[in-house]
């Protein structure tokens, strides 16, 4: 919040009892001016502090880039992981059967099945194997998944001239019982006002702000206001 709040026609400080904190609106008790300070307020908000670097991020710097690398290793939830060892160990038994007789048919009744369960496994393995680069030079901002690709998460390499703002945003990520289960996507707004999800399925917030900050501060990009984003 603001420690202070002035009268912009005459400087002189507001007084508590002269704000309307509802409609964010005050007046002043000495040139009678009326004002909103709503922008004071979202300003104040992004002053945020110094986000030290998070567990789940490896981050090196030069003058020249940064470079940050997201492993997403415990991103597995432990109901995901197990819902795919069951679900694949529920095929496990007609795979061997139909091995064994070679009668290859059982395949094809199961086909659909076995399709899901071979997707469940190599998201897992994927989560658990894979990393994120992210890498911004005086050039462009490149985003890696390796070793293997990651179905739904896209590759980027955008020059650093058609970047205008990078944001945060909140979303649903999956339900447990009912309950929401929270993540946090990394984006960017270009030139054209278009926007572009760089990372998506953050966990924690911290890991959000933390890559916001560094790749902002390097490009020396003024935080600002983005439609849909979130300020914590």
């Amino acid at each position: 919040m603001l420690d202070q709040l002035s009268c912009p026609n005459c400087r002189a400080d507001i007084l508590a009892k002269d704000i309307n904190i509802d409609k964010l609106v005050a007046k002043c008790n000495k040139c009678h001016h009326v004002f909103s300070f709503e922008e004071e307020i979202q300003q104040a908000q992004r002053h945020r502090p110094e986000v030290l670097l998070p567990p789940g991020i490896e981050a090196y710097s030069t003058p020249n880039e940064v470079d940050m690398i997201i492993s997403w290793r415990h991103s597995n939830s432990s109901f995901m992981t197990f819902f795919t060892i069951l679900w694949n160990g529920m095929l496990l038994p007609f795979v061997f059967a139909a091995l064994a007789s070679g009668d290859f048919r059982v395949f094809l009744g199961i086909s659909i099945h076995l399709a899901i369960g071979l997707g469940l496994l190599y998201n897992m393995i994927a989560n658990f194997i894979n990393t994120t680069q992210v890498n911004v030079d005086r050039q462009r901002l490149l985003i890696e998944h390796q070793p293997l690709h990651f179905p739904f998460y896209k590759e980027h390499h955008i020059p650093i001239t058609d970047i205008q703002q990078i944001f945060i945003k909140k979303y649903v990520a999956s339900k447990t019982n009912g309950t929401p289960n929270f993540a946090f996507s990394v984006n960017v707004e270009l030139d054209s006002k278009r926007s572009i999800q760089l990372v998506r399925g953050l966990k924690h917030a911290d890991q959000a702000l933390y890559l916001e900050q560094q790749v902002e501060r390097f490009l020396e990009i003024e935080d600002r206001p983005v439609e849909e984003e979130w300020l914590g």
